[in-house]
C-alpha cells in the first residue's frame, strides 16, 4: 500500500513540474524588451476642417479587414496634432486623425533592465487604439477637429460626415490615482443625425490596440480575449502561427472573427493589457497577429491587435445616439483589472487554479506593503503557507517515522508472503491499523502543494509587480537570474546561468536525506534519492520568483524535519495475533509439478 501511494504522490508531482516546465518561459535574446516606440512632440494647434464625402453606411460590414497586420508608418500625416492628458501613474496622447489613441506611457513602469525609459502602449501599432472603423469616411486617416477648450482630464474631437452625420468622441482620464483606477479612459462616443431624414448606421468597431512582446512568457501570455457573459475565451500565438504537431496541427491565420454576444475584449502580453468595456455589449470581436521587426533577425516577434464590433441602428431626424465605453491600458494588476467590469479580472488568465492564485497574490501584495521588497515578500509568503500546513506536515512526517520503524516486520511480510497478494495485503492493512499508521500521510503533503504550485507558477508569471523586481543578486523576479550569458547552450537550460536553481538542487538533497524512509522497496527509495536531479533541468529556467518560494519552502522544510528528527518518538511496535502467528508459521514450500 505506501508503495502504491508513495509512487502515485511522485508521479503527480512530477506531472506537476512538467506541465509547468512546457509553459515555463524559455531563454529568449529578446527576453523582456518591448518593442521601439518613438515618441512625437505634444502640441494643441487647431488642424484643417475635415473633409467628408462619403455616404453613411445604411448595411452591415466586414469587422476587419483581410490579410497580414501592418504596422503604421509613425508620422505619415505631416499636419498631424497631439493632445496629452495625464496623471500621477500615466500619460495618453490623441492624434486628430481618426481622433483616437496615439499611445500611453506608463509613468512607473521601465522599458527593460537596460532601459529606464518608461513603457509605452500602442507605440508600435496598427492603428490608434479605440480607432473608429467600419463607416465609410470613418477611420484612422479621418482628419477631427479639436473640440475647445480642452481641459485637464477631457478632450473632445468632431467630424462631419457626408454633411449629415455629426460625430464627436470625448475622452475622460482618470484623475484620482488613490483608487483602483488611475490607468482607466472613460470615453463616449456620439452619432448626431443633422438631417431631416431618418439615417441607417451600420456597424461599427473599435480597435482596442496593439499589444507588442514584453517577456518570455507571450508565446501563452500574449492573447487577444474576450468575456460572452458566461465564459473567458483567450486567442494565444498558436492560434494564428499554426501548429504542425500531429492529431493538432492545423494551418495559420491571419485574423480570426466571430460574431457574437462580446461583454469586453482585451489584449494582453506577459505583463500588461489592454480591456475594452462597453455600456452595451457589442456582437462581435476581430483578432490578428502582428508581426514586430527585430533588426537583422528574420523571424520577427509577435505582438497581437484586435477590435470589438458595435451593432448598426438608426438615426431620426436630428436625432442623437451615445455610446459609453471603459477602457483600461496599464499593468496586469489583479486588483486594478478585476474593477473595469464584469468578469474582466479572469483576463489575468489564472488558469484552473484561479481561486488559490488570486489568495496568494493577494497575500504577497499585503506582505509587500510593510517590506517594500518582493523577494522579502514571497519569503514572508513561503512561511506563512508553511504555517497553515504545519499539522499536515507534522502528522505526515510522524507517519513516516513509524513507517520506518515497521520495515522490519513489514520486510518479513513481503518475504513471507510473496506468493499470496491478498494475505500479505491484510497483514499489511492490520499491521497499519494496530499501531495507527496511515499509509496515505506520506504522500498527503504531495498532494496537497500541487494546488499551491500551479496558483503559485500562473500568479508570479503573470503578475507585472514582479517585473524588473530587484532581491539581492536578483535584477528581475520575474525572469531567469540571467547572471552571465553562457558561450553554448545547454539541452533544456539554455545559456543563462541562474544561481539559485543549484541553491535549490543542494536544500532539495538535503530535505530527501533527511526525510525518514518508510518504504522497504529499493527501487522507491533509490527514486526519492535521484528526484532532485531530474526536477533540476526542469526547474532552472523558470522565473526566479518561483525558484526563491521552493528553495525557501525547502529550507524551512529542512529546519522543521530537524526539529522533528531530534525529538525522541517512544515508538513501541505491536504486531497484531494474525500476524505474529503468521510469522512464526514457517513458509510453504511450493510443491514441484
Amino acid at each position: 500500500m505506501d508503495k502504491k501511494n508513495t509512487l502515485i504522490g511522485l508521479a503527480l508531482l512530477a506531472g506537476a513540474f512538467v506541465m509547468m516546465y512546457f509553459q515555463a518561459p524559455q531563454p529568449s535574446e529578446n527576453a523582456g524588451q518591448s518593442a521601439p516606440t518613438p515618441t512625437q512632440p505634444v502640441t494643441q494647434q487647431k488642424p484643417a476642417n475635415p473633409s467628408a464625402t462619403a455616404p453613411i453606411i445604411s448595411q452591415p460590414t466586414s469587422i476587419g479587414a483581410s490579410g497580414p497586420a501592418i504596422l503604421e508608418t509613425i508620422g505619415s500625416h505631416i499636419d498631424e496634432q497631439v493632445v496629452a492628458l495625464e496623471n500621477e501613474l500615466m500619460e495618453a496622447r490623441f492624434t486628430n486623425y481618426g481622433g483616437a489613441i496615439q499611445e500611453i506611457t506608463l509613468k512607473e513602469f521601465d522599458k527593460s533592465r537596460d532601459d529606464d525609459s518608461p513603457y509605452i502602449i500602442n507605440g508600435n501599432r496598427v492603428a490608434p487604439a479605440l480607432e473608429l472603423t467600419g463607416l465609410p469616411g470613418l477611420n484612422k486617416d479621418t482628419p477631427y477637429q479639436l473640440v475647445e477648450p480642452s481641459s485637464a482630464d477631457t478632450v473632445e474631437y468632431r467630424a462631419l460626415i457626408a454633411d449629415n452625420l455629426q460625430v464627436t468622441r470625448r475622452y475622460i482620464i482618470e484623475q484620482d490615482t488613490t483608487n483602483e483606477k488611475p490607468y482607466l479612459i472613460r470615453h463616449e462616443l456620439e452619432f448626431r443625425n443633422l438631417s431631416n431624414t431618418t439615417l441607417p448606421i451600420g456597424d461599427f468597431s473599435l480597435n482596442a490596440g496593439t499589444v507588442a512582446p514584453s517577456g518570455p512568457q507571450d508565446a501563452q501570455l500574449l492573447t487577444f480575449g474576450y468575456f460572452d457573459g458566461e465564459d473567458t475565451e483567450f486567442l494565444a500565438q498558436g492560434k494564428f502561427t499554426g501548429s504542425s504537431i500531429p492529431f493538432f496541427s492545423s494551418p495559420p491565420r491571419d485574423s480570426i472573427s466571430e460574431n457574437r454576444n462580446v461583454d469586453w475584449v482585451s489584449l494582453k502580453n506577459q505583463f500588461f493589457i489592454t480591456i475594452l468595456k462597453p455600456d452595451e455589449n457589442g456582437v462581435g470581436y476581430f483578432a490578428q497577429p502582428v508581426p514586430f521587426p527585430q533588426g537583422d533577425n528574420p523571424n520577427p516577434q509577435i505582438g497581437v491587435s484586435g477590435s470589438m464590433k458595435m451593432d448598426s441602428f438608426t438615426l431620426a431626424p436630428m436625432d442623437t445616439q451615445t455610446f459609453g465605453f471603459n477602457y483600461y491600458i496599464g499593468p496586469k494588476e489583479f486588483d486594478r483589472i478585476s474593477r473595469v467590469g464584469e468578469s474582466t479580472g479572469e483576463s489575468m488568465q489564472f488558469g484552473f487554479f484561479g481561486a488559490i492564485s488570486k489568495l496568494l497574490l493577494t497575500m504577497m501584495n499585503k506582505f509587500y506593503e510593510f517590506t517594500h521588497n518582493y523577494g522579502v515578500a514571497i519569503i514572508l509568503l513561503t512561511l506563512a503557507i508553511k504555517i497553515v500546513f504545519l499539522p499536515i506536515n507534522l502528522m505526515s512526517s510522524r507517519s513516516m517515522k513509524r513507517m520506518s520503524k515497521l520495515q522490519e516486520p513489514m520486510k518479513v511480510v513481503n518475504e513471507k508472503f510473496a506468493d499470496n497478494p491478498s494475505k500479505k495485503s491484510q497483514l499489511m492493512m492490520e499491521l497499519y491499523k494496530v499501531n495507527k499508521v496511515n499509509p496515505v500521510a506520506g504522500c498527503l503533503p504531495m498532494i496537497i502543494q500541487i494546488p499551491i504550485f500551479f496558483g503559485l507558477f500562473y500568479m508570479l508569471r503573470s503578475a507585472a509587480e514582479l517585473r524588473l523586481s530587484e532581491f539581492m543578486w536578483i535584477a528581475d523576479l520575474s525572469m531567469q537570474e540571467g547572471i552571465f550569458t553562457l558561450p553554448f547552450k545547454i539541452p533544456f537550460m539554455g545559456d543563462q546561468f541562474n544561481i539559485l536553481p543549484f541553491i535549490y538542487l543542494v536544500s532539495m538533497v538535503v530535505q530527501m536525506g533527511m526525510m525518514p524512509t518508510p518504504s522497504v522497496d529499493n527501487a522507491q527509495v533509490k527514486m526519492m534519492k535521484y528526484m532532485p536531479y531530474v526536477f533540476f533541468p526542469i526547474i532552472y529556467t523558470f522565473a526566479s520568483g518561483l525558484v526563491l518560494y521552493w528553495t525557501v519552502n525547502n529550507l524551512f522544510t529542512i529546519g522543521q524535519q530537524w526539529m522533528i528528527n531530534r525529538k525522541k518518538h517512544d515508538f513501541e511496535i505491536i504486531l497484531p495475533p494474525a500476524l505474529k502467528k503468521a510469522m512464526d508459521a514457517p513458509k510453504k514450500k511450493k510443491r514441484k509439478k
